[in-house]
C-alpha cells in the first residue's frame, strides 16, 4: 500500500514508501523528540572550577587536571563507579588468556558516540593506533597502549587485544589511559580541528570552550548508562578562592571545586550549603630536583631535607584536618602504599648535621617554584610552610610561583630547567594502580620525573611482568620501600577533594579522584 503520510512532527514520507518504512521513520521521531523533551525538562548545572584544562584531546592530556574534561566527555572500555570500583563501559566483557597475553573483549551493543555512530572494534583499534602515533605524541603513551602488539578486529562488537608483555592492571588503567575516540569522524577532520571539535562517548557531550572562561557541554540522552539528570552543563574558570565560594552563595554556582580548607571550614555551618569531602589520590610533596643539583643528587641531602620539616605543624596549619598524612609518596589504597617504612621523622638539630657533612653551602639558596592558587588548595601557604622550617637550619630559598599553565609545562617538560631546585607538586593517580605514578614521577626519563635511578627503574618494570594481582601488588611494595629511601621528594600529605554545593543539590563525587564527575548530579528547585 503506497502511503504519503505527513506526520504531526513534520517530517514528509515520500510516495513510494512502504507503510512499514513510514511507521518506522515515524517512530524514529517521535523517539528524538522525546529525547529533546526530556533534555529540556531537565535543570541545568553550572560549576565552578579554580583552573581551566590544557588538552581537550584525550590523547594528548597534559596533566591531571584535564581530566575534568575527559572523564565527562570520554570513556574507556572500562570505568570506575561512585566507589572507584573498576566495572564495564564500552566494554560488555573482558576475558583475559591464560597467560595473560591476550584480552577478548565484547563491546556494549548500545554505545555510542556522541554523533550518534555506534562505538565498533574498528574505533577501538584506532584509538590505540592513534595514541601510539608519534605525531600524536601521547605522554601517557607508555603507560598502557605502548604495551599493546595488535588488536584484531574479528567482527564490528568484538576486539582480541594482544599484549606485548603481562600487565596484571591492564584494565584497570584502560579507564583513564586509554580513551575511545570515532575513527571516521576523527580522520576526516584531523587532529587540530578534533582537539577543538572533540567527540567521545561519555555522559556529557562537548559544546564550546572558551579558553580561562568556561567550557560548555550537554547531557548526551543516547548514552548506554549514564544519562545524565542535567540538561547542560557549564564549568566555569574561577581562579579566585573567595570568588568561587561566592558564586554558589549567589546561586551563580550549583558546585564549587578545589575549595581551600580554611574556607571549607569556616562555611561548613552555612545554611545556603554543605561542604562534601571526598577521599582522593591528590598527593602533595615537593619534587627534588636530584639529576640537575649536585648536591641534590647526594641521598643524605634529601633525606636532610625531609628531616627538616616539621611536616605535621605544617599540614594542621595549611590543611587544617582536610587530608591525611603519608610517608611514602603515595596514598593508602594505591597498589603498594601499605609499604612498611621507617619515618624520616622531624630532627632539625640532625638534618643541619647531615648536610654540613655532605658539604652542603649554605651561602647559596636553593630556587624554589609554586603553583599560584586555583589548582591546589594552599599552595601558596604550603611553599611559604617548607621554606620557613628549611631556613630554621640554614638553608635559605629564592620563591618564584608559576599559574597552573606554566607550572604544567614546566613540571611535565622533556628537559627540566636546572636551575630549579625544589618544585611544588601536585601528583594526582587516576586510579589504585601505582605502576603509572611510578613511571612517571620517579622512572628516567618519565613525563614528571626529576629523578633517575637504573635500579629503581629494573623494579618498576618488573611490576608489570605478573599476571597475578598478589605479586603485583608485593613488587609494588618493594619499590615504594626503595623510593622511600632514596627520598626523591619531600613528601608531604593526600588532600581530600573539597566541593561546596547548594542545598538543592544531591550529588556523591566518585571517591579517590580530584576531579568532579558530574553524571550523577541531581538538581532540585529551590
Amino acid at each position: 500500500m503506497r502511503v504519503a503520510t505527513l506526520l504531526r512532527s513534520g517530517v514528509i514520507v515520500p510516495h513510494g514508501s512502504t507503510r512499514r518504512a513510514a511507521l518506522a521513520l515515524a517512530a524514529c521521531v517521535v523517539a528524538a523528540g522525546a529525547a529533546r523533551a526530556s533534555a529540556q525538562s531537565k535543570p541545568p548545572l553550572v560549576v565552578a572550577v579554580g583552573a581551566d584544562t590544557v588538552a581537550l584531546d584525550p590523547h594528548k592530556v597534559s596533566g591531571g587536571n584535564d581530566y575534568l574534561f575527559f572523564a565527562n566527555v570520554f570513556e574507556g572500555l572500562y570505568a570506575h563507579d561512585e566507589e572507584g570500583n573498576l566495572v564495564p563501559a564500552l566494554a560488555e566483557s573482558a576475558k583475559a588468556s591464560a597467560d595473560g597475553l591476550t584480552y577478548d573483549v565484547a563491546l556494549r551493543p548500545t554505545a555510542k558516540f556522541h554523533d550518534g555512530s555506534p562505538v565498533t572494534s574498528e574505533d577501538v583499534r584506532y584509538s590505540w593506533q592513534r595514541a601510539i602515533s608519534p605525531q600524536i605524541r601521547n605522554p601517557r603513551a607508555s603507560i598502557l597502549v605502548a604495551n599493546i602488539a595488535e588488536i584484531e578486529t574479528p567482527d564490528p562488537r568484538h576486539v582480541r587485544i594482544k599484549l606485548k608483555k603481562r600487565d596484571a592492571a591492564f584494565l584497570e588503567n584502560s579507564a583513564e589511559f586509554w580513551y575511545i575516540v570515532p575513527k571516521k569522524y576523527t580522520e576526516s577532520v584531523g587532529a587540530e580541528a578534533f582537539a577543538k571539535k572533540p567527540i567521545g562517548t561519555g555522559p556529557f557531550q562537548f559544546v564550546e570552550h572558551r579558553t580561562k572562561e568556561f567550557i560548555k557541554l550537554r547531557g548526551f540522552e543516547q548514552h548506554w548508562g549514564r544519562v545524565p539528570k542535567v540538561s547542560d552543563l557549564t564549568i566555569k574558570i574561577v581562579p579566585d578562592d573567595q570568588t568561587r565560594i561566592a558564586q554558589v552563595q549567589t546561586g551563580e554556582a550549583d558546585i564549587v571545586a578545589n575549595v581551600p580548607p580554611f574556607l571549607a571550614a569556616r562555611f561548613e555551618k552555612m545554611p545556603k550549603l554543605t561542604i562534601i569531602r571526598a577521599p582522593s589520590y591528590q598527593n602533595i610533596f615537593i619534587t627534588l630536583h636530584a639529576t640537575a643539583n649536585p648536591i641534590l643528587a647526594k641521598k643524605e641531602v634529601r633525606r636532610a631535607l625531609n628531616m627538616a620539616i616539621d611536616k605535621d605543624a605544617l599540614m594542621q596549619t595549611a590543611m587544617l584536618r582536610y587530608g591525611s598524612r603519608q610517608e611514602a609518596p603515595c596514598t593508602i589504597g594505591i597498589t603498594g602504599c601499605d609499604a612498611k617504612v621507617a619515618p624520616y621523622g622531624f630532627d632539625p638539630k640532625k638534618a643541619r648535621e647531615m648536610l654540613q657533612k655532605a658539604g652542603f653551602d649554605f651561602n647559596k639558596p636553593l630556587k624554589f617554584v609554586g603553583l599560584a592558587p586555583g589548582r591546589t588548595p594552599q599552595s601558596k601557604e604550603i611553599v611559604e610552610g617548607v621554606a620557613y622550617f628549611l631556613k630554621q637550619i640554614g638553608v635559605n630559598s629564592e620563591i618564584s610561583t608559576l599559574e597552573y599553565g606554566a607550572w604544567l609545562a614546566m613540571y611535565g617538560a622533556k628537559e627540566k630547567d636546572k636551575s630549579v631546585d625544589l618544585f611544588f607538586t601536585t601528583f594526582t593517580d587516576y586510579n589504585s594502580d601505582s605502576f603509572a605514578r611510578l613511571t612517571r614521577s620517579v622512572g628516567t626519563g618519565g613525563v614528571f620525573s626529576w629523578f633517575s635511578n637504573p635500579t629503581l627503574d629494573a623494579m618498576i618494570s618488573n611490576m608489570n611482568d605478573t599476571s597475578s594481582a598478589d605479586d603485583r601488588a608485593a613488587t609494588a611494595r618493594k619499590v615504594f620501600q626503595a623510593v622511600h629511601e632514596e627520598a626523591p621528594f619531600i613528601t608531604l600529605w593526600s588532600a581530600d577533594s573539597l566541593y561546596a554545593v547548594s542545598k538543592n543539590i544531591r550529588w556523591k563525587p566518585t571517591r579517590a579522584v580530584s576531579w568532579p564527575v558530574l553524571w550523577n548530579v541531581e538538581k532540585n528547585a529551590k
